[in-house]
């Protein structure tokens, strides 16, 4: 009879370590594939940001300056209805300013579409290039070493998780930065990750369910991180830059050039209320 229940204990430990087994290699392909898509955010956002700034210089002070004369337009505009319905004293009380207009508002009031799109569009993966220096190829795969080392889930415990975010958020800057010398100096630190070994099967088993969710949940915010970054007004006009320019167009001069006519048509139209103003005696 014990030799049943030796043979029945080890059918059971042998089926545990076989679930051990495989849920270990599902947590191997989830945090290659986390590694990757954290990679992949780190460069959309690098991206994104290279061209707000490329947009704002350009662009943004034609929009904001516009946004200035339609303002002082309405004002006057007011003004003169006031004058017509209440006299020249005007309504009681006084008015509010201009809201402020957040850059993602000026995108969706400045731009418009092509008139004439350029043909076979693409999507953003497919004209997106994120930046690559020479050692790329070099730098990436000392991110994802990184990741695998100091990634904070693909911890469990709490003090070290804290580390580990602290130690991340310098790969991750380095990383932004392509700063191929501070990402050696961190792999030379790192320490190969290791399985934690404690505690019985069951145990064990449980604590790598565990694990494999809080993986399976990160990567599923990552990947709708990278969504909204791709759907966001500045991604698609970035792509819209991208296409463009592939066919010999600077879309963002054509945004500003058109936006100069914009705004000396309406200087031109305030120069108009302001005299009217004059000629009725109103202060402007």
């Amino acid at each position: 009879m014990r030799k049943r229940g030796s043979a029945g204990a080890t059918g059971k430990d042998a089926s545990v370590e076989g679930q051990l087994d495989c849920i270990k290699r599902q947590i191997e392909s989830i945090e290659d594939a986390l590694i990757e898509r954290e990679a992949e955010l780190v460069d959309l956002r690098v991206e994104l940001s290279a061209f707000r700034l490329e947009y704002d210089t350009r662009v943004g002070r034609k929009v904001e300056a516009l946004e200035q004369v339609e303002a002082e337009l309405r004002r006057c505009q007011e003004r003169v209805a006031d004058y017509r319905l209440w006299g020249p004293k005007g309504p009681p009380g006084t008015r509010a300013g201009t809201p402020y207009v957040s850059v993602d508002e000026q995108y969706r009031r400045t731009w418009k579409e092509p008139e004439e799109p350029p043909s076979g569009s693409r999507s953003w993966e497919e004209v997106s290039r994120p930046f690559r220096p020479s050692g790329g190829t070099h730098i990436k795969a000392l991110y994802r070493q990184l990741c695998r080392r100091f990634h904070p889930d693909l911890t469990q415990d709490p003090e070290e998780r804290a580390r580990r975010t602290q130690t991340m958020a310098v790969v991750n800057a380095a990383y932004a930065a392509r700063d191929l010398a501070e990402l050696e100096t961190l792999a030379e630190k790192a320490e190969q990750s290791r399985w934690i070994e404690t505690g019985t099967p069951e145990q064990r088993l449980a604590g790598l369910r565990e694990k494999l969710r809080q993986l399976q949940q990160r990567l599923e915010e990552v990947q709708h991180e990278i969504r909204e970054l791709i759907d966001s007004p500045a991604a698609q006009m970035s792509l819209d830059v991208k296409l463009a320019r592939r066919h010999g167009r600077d879309l963002l001069a054509e945004m500003t050039a058109q936006l100069e006519k914009e705004l000396t048509r309406k200087r031109a139209e305030l120069d108009f209320m302001h005299a009217q103003l004059k000629q009725l005696g109103i202060t402007a």
